[in-house]
């Protein structure tokens, strides 16, 4: 605080006023040291504040490794279908008739009608996840796909000890599960689309949909 004379009268209010303040000179009714103090003066603490948003981006690596991913599923997909519709690459024309009788052993029923739609989806979902296109919804048809191959195939492997007869059905799970709920990532056709940029609610619908479906299928399909 300020200091007067020795013997002299104490400062009037006017001098007092110009002595500093926490390091400001005016009083704290002065609006020019202090905005917020004034009356009808826009207040400081009233000005919009710039905020900045962090936007977290996977390393390139990772999306490398979505993208082969999404490779290994679809071309085995698309191979898968090939074989189920025309006995493809191998070219004996018996591919469907050898996926009806497998279905038609395992109870379900109309077969022929099965075989059709296995191998059908397997091909559109499997072009579809290789493009990055719709890839989460394509592949939950392939979640579909190796759930029921993976419930109707494990019990018998459970039971043998082997682990052959299952391990296809879980690799082929495990996969779509994984391009379900992660996207395609940025190197697909599905970059930057609305649904990619909403991949968490995307995904999990996704996912929902695609077991829904193989239990539907092994529950209301098997004679």
């Amino acid at each position: 605080m300020g200091r007067w004379r020795r013997g002299g009268a104490p400062p009037a209010v006017e001098e007092q006023a110009e002595f500093s303040i926490l390091g400001f000179e005016g009083a704290p009714h002065d609006t020019a040291v202090f905005p917020w103090r004034g009356d009808g003066a826009a207040s400081a603490l009233d000005e919009p504040v710039a905020t900045t948003a962090v936007v977290a981006t996977r390393p390139w690596a990772t999306e490398v490794g979505l993208l082969l991913a999404r490779v290994v599923l679809g071309v085995t997909a698309i191979l898968g279908g090939a074989r189920t519709l025309f006995d493809l690459p191998r070219g004996h024309a018996d591919g469907t008739a050898a996926t009806r009788a497998l279905l038609g052993g395992y109870g379900f029923a109309p077969a022929g009608g099965l075989t059709t739609a296995l191998g059908w989806a397997e091909i559109v979902a499997g072009l579809l996840v290789v493009l990055g296109v719709l890839a989460s919804f394509a592949a939950s048809a392939l979640v579909a796909v190796h759930l029921v191959a993976m419930c109707l195939t494990l019990p018998a492997a459970w039971a043998a000890g082997a682990v052959g007869p299952a391990e296809a059905p879980v690799f082929g799970l495990a996969l779509s599960a994984l391009v379900v709920l992660s996207g395609p990532g940025r190197i697909s056709g599905d970059a930057d689309r609305a649904w990619y940029r909403a991949q968490t609610p995307v995904g999990v619908s996704c996912m929902i949909i695609g077991v829904g479906t193989g239990l539907t299928v092994l529950l209301f399909m098997r004679g």
